[in-house]
């Protein structure tokens, strides 16, 4: 990564971001980088705010909710990003509070890692395309109600499901729902699919990871309408003999880390994997 000289902020509204805002501009000073704009995340026209700066960076306060929707707005802009963790998990957002003024410095004298990360583009119609940074959660719209629909890659059926839902993610997404339904653990760099069945009829409906090289297509039976939730933002009503596509999208984004960022570290601090339930050195 090259040397930083020009930053944008976008920073969380539903939490306490004034103290790592506070740091992030006094670092920023001190290392005599220029902080063009200072925005919430609700801000209106953000992509436009922000594109008019030329900025070499974009710093994110938040979790990784806040994470998400910046990537969302900001992806065609094609600036990086970096993430300053104040919300639970982090693992979009890897800098605490207390690191800020440590970690910072060499970042923006170019000492750091990038991560090109894949993304899912969900078709719901010719003119209804949206954006997946973590997940599509198809789901039957009513709790405890099953429905019936089928999964294709390319031309090949993959399963037949009578299931309150499916949830399909990206590697970065499997940390997030998909990880909390049972599924796989997937380095983010990799461009997959991981297919979830949620509470399926069947006794045989197990995680799947499979290339995202081509295109998914989720078939609703007849008389069935469902709901689509994308990175938990978008619950949009989906009726009976609308094909869904999942493909991955043509654009990826960029993410910034400190330079001893171990995503596997992350893994066991943050979700205590690998934690035995004794300790089995006493």
């Amino acid at each position: 990564m090259s040397k930083i000289e020009k930053i944008s902020i976008v920073h969380s509204v539903s939490r306490k971001y004034e103290a790592a805002l506070e740091a992030c501009l006094k670092t920023s000073n001190d290392c005599n980088v220029e902080v063009i704009n200072v925005l919430s995340i609700n801000t209106d026209s953000l992509s436009k705010k922000i594109s008019e700066t030329n900025s070499d960076l974009v710093l994110v306060i938040g979790g990784d909710g806040t994470m998400i929707s910046t990537i969302r707005n900001l992806l065609n802009l094609k600036i990086p990003f970096l993430g300053i963790n104040i919300g639970r998990l982090g693992f979009l957002t890897d800098i605490d509070l207390e690191s800020i003024e440590h970690e910072l410095p060499k970042i923006f004298s170019g000492n750091s890692v990038s991560e090109q990360r894949p993304l899912l583009e969900v078709t719901l119609s010719s003119k209804d395309k949206k954006i997946a940074v973590n997940e599509a959660v198809f789901h039957s719209g009513k709790v405890a109600e099953m429905m019936s629909f089928s999964i294709y890659l390319g031309d090949k059926l993959i399963s037949n499901h009578k299931s309150d839902g499916v949830i399909v993610s990206s590697a970065t997404g499997s940390t997030g729902y998909c990880f909390s339904g049972g599924g796989p653990i997937i380095h983010p760099t990799l461009s997959v699919f991981a297919i979830m069945p949620m509470f399926s009829q069947s006794s045989a409906s197990n995680p799947l990871v499979i290339p995202s090289q081509e295109e998914l297509t989720i078939k609703l039976a007849n008389k069935n309408n469902a709901s689509i939730v994308i990175d938990g933002y978008t619950d949009e009503e989906i009726k009976e003999n609308i094909e869904i596509k999942i493909s991955q999208k043509d654009l990826s984004y960029q993410l910034i880390h400190p330079l001893n960022y171990d995503y596997f570290e992350a893994c066991r601090t943050k979700l205590s994997w690998g934690n035995p339930l004794v300790n089995i050195h006493d």
